[in-house]
């Protein structure tokens, strides 16, 4: 944002005093330049910033980017399908406590291991499901369908140990899909794309009808801060509750004590942990420095879209370089945007 200007008058020889309001005004830009600043010359991967109070952008950095591109946001796609998965049960076409042989009919075949049958869609979404998470199980002529992802060793029982698995929120995929009807595009689309007025993404279904749940959504960076500000509204957007508020909640909050790659506690797909003053945040995370932060104590949304991970890591930029230019601004500075419109 460009530095805005100041116009001074002279009066017996001295400049007039400054209003409180100007002095603010000028504080506000002076923040704001640095900030932007700081970014293109020390994060020149970034792609996209934008912080936002509440509804209201107090900042917006696209580097030489147009603000509608759209940017891969990578594994922040597991977060989305843990809404609309939230969606699915506040409509009852899906429960936490179903197990894998109700919303996987291949479930049952004899080659599955018999361990995956205590398997629940709450142990998917928390990443406990004790699937291995890394092995290859060979099905002849199939890639991506549950058979393959259900076709692993289980090596925990279920609900007692996190391993980050790809795979299982594939899984999760499949069972929405069905779970819906098999259309499951335009499920996201009418539950939760629309509603937000998000009309710039790319999500695109497999030759089978499915999104892939782990990675390939695209999004602009004021469409991921909508997503967090759905969450700091409690899934109220505008008159609608587009998601419960007992999902929002529940699936923000820690379930386990997660792990790599985030190093932070873990909900239904959302990751949580306090930040560098000790104030609660959840997040969702993705591969090189994707990120939609909310710190809900602050009414606070920060999304940021990158080419590659930060130097010194994604936490280090919040911590030492966003969040205090977020803290230097007044209560009243401007807005230079609304996220719902």
């Amino acid at each position: 944002m460009a530095a805005i200007g100041i116009s001074l008058f002279i009066a017996a020889g001295f400049p007039a005093r400054q209003t409180v309001a100007q002095q603010a005004t000028a504080s506000t830009a002076e923040t704001l330049a640095r900030l932007s600043t700081t970014v293109a010359e020390q994060y020149p991967s970034a792609r996209a910033l934008v912080l936002a109070r509440g509804n209201c952008i107090v900042h917006e950095y696209y580097a030489s980017n147009p603000p509608d591109a759209q940017w891969p946001v990578h594994s922040v796609t597991k977060s989305v399908l843990s809404i609309l998965v939230g969606i699915a049960i506040d409509k009852g076409l899906l429960r936490l406590d179903q197990k894998l042989p109700e919303l996987v009919a291949e479930a049952t075949e004899g080659t599955i291991d018999p361990r995956a049958a205590d398997i629940t869609l709450r142990d998917l979404l928390t990443m406990s499901s004790g699937f291995a998470p890394h092995q290859m199980a060979e099905v002849s002529g199939v890639w991506n369908s549950s058979v393959w992802m259900i076709g692993r060793t289980v090596t925990h029982p279920p609900g007692t140990h996190f391993d980050y698995d790809n795979e299982g929120t594939n899984l999760i995929a499949i069972i929405l899909r069905r779970a819906v009807g098999g259309n499951i595009a335009e499920f996201a689309k009418n539950q939760l794309f629309a509603p937000l007025r998000i009309d710039h993404y790319q999500w695109a279904v497999d030759g089978n009808g499915n999104l892939p749940g782990f990675s390939g959504l695209r999004l602009t960076g004021r469409d991921m801060a909508k997503i967090g500000l759905l969450y700091l509204q409690q899934g109220r957007w505008r008159e609608r509750q587009v998601v419960s508020q007992a999902w929002v909640l529940d699936s923000t909050r820690k379930h386990s004590d997660g792990g790599e790659p985030a190093n932070a506690a873990y909900g239904y797909l959302w990751w949580s942990k306090q930040i560098g003053d000790g104030s609660p945040a959840y997040f969702a995370a993705g591969f090189q420095s994707q990120l939609i932060l909310n710190l809900p104590d602050r009414n606070l949304v920060i999304a940021l879209a990158s080419a590659s991970s930060l130097p010194g890591g994604v936490a280090k930029f919040i911590n030492e370089v966003a969040l205090p230019a977020e803290a230097a601004l007044p209560a009243e500075a401007a807005c230079v945007g609304r996220l719902d419109q």
